[in-house]
């Protein structure tokens, strides 16, 4: 057996997003699982926000910004746009997102370098947006840099929250992998994750002393410098900034440990 085929990765994402990130660290040959720290749950849209969808052609652009706020927000189009408005100009954070759009014969724009927001309002197209309509289609929470980026720009954004991240309910078997510890190396693309994560350490481990030999006994990979500080505030020291969730940064951050 190889150096890479003997390491053990965790992921975490939501079922959903999950093959996006498995199946090329797969590829690379890594033994990989994946417990699901999150679920996504649809929200039920205000009578404003349908009104949005209702008039999409009335803004000039659309920011998706997760693969999960892409597929919520498709199928709620579907209830009122049979063919796709013409003139609009769509935008995604990462290439993930990007596809989900194309499958569904959206073409939208993303960064050629890097999957972060930060990237993203680097686009020459989103410079200068004095008396745009902007839609920003995400989930609840997170972080208010494209809102206030694009409104400091001259757009007027309306934000579209769509889904909100939930506790999952995990199985017998679930449990036993994300609690084993035989892996050496976890990855986590949200402070959400992150806290649910000690969490259920927390409720398996009582003794403090405990807890944190678990929560250093493997590599935390996390996408932000924002989530590395969150994460060493809760008491993990082993931690690698990938700057990115995608799977060409965290693929790039394992290649570069040495196991």
């Amino acid at each position: 057996m190889s150096v890479i085929q003997a390491v053990k990765i965790l992921t975490t994402r939501p079922e959903a997003m999950a093959e996006r990130l498995v199946l090329p660290l797969q590829a690379a040959g890594y033994q990989v699982s994946n417990v699901p720290l999150l679920a996504i749950e649809p929200l039920v849209l205000a009578p404003q926000q349908r009104q949005w969808l209702i008039d999409l052609d009335q803004f000039s652009r659309v920011v998706v910004i997760s693969p999960s706020a892409a597929d919520v927000l498709l199928e709620a189009l579907e209830d009122y746009w049979p063919q796709w408005p013409v003139g609009l100009s769509w935008y995604t954070v990462g290439k993930g997102t990007k596809v989900r759009l194309q499958q569904a014969g959206i073409e939208a724009c993303c960064p050629e370098q890097g999957d972060r927001s930060e990237d993203l309002l680097l686009h020459q197209d989103l410079q200068h947006l004095a008396g745009e309509k902007v839609v920003l289609a995400k989930g609840v929470g997170g972080r208010d840099l494209l809102y206030n980026t694009l409104t400091a720009r001259g757009a007027k954004v309306s934000i579209l929250p769509l889904y909100k991240r939930v506790k999952p309910k995990l199985g017998p078997a679930q449990l036993a992998l994300l609690l084993a510890g035989d892996h050496q190396v976890l990855v986590v693309t949200s402070g959400e994750s992150l806290l649910q994560y000690l969490s259920f350490i927390q409720a398996k481990l009582t003794d403090p002393q405990e807890v944190k030999q678990q929560l250093n006994r493997c590599w935390l990979l996390v996408p932000s410098y924002r989530i590395e500080q969150q994460a060493r505030q809760l008491g993990f020291s082993l931690v690698i900034n990938t700057e990115g969730a995608g799977a060409e940064a965290i693929l790039a951050a394992i290649q570069a440990l040495v196991l």
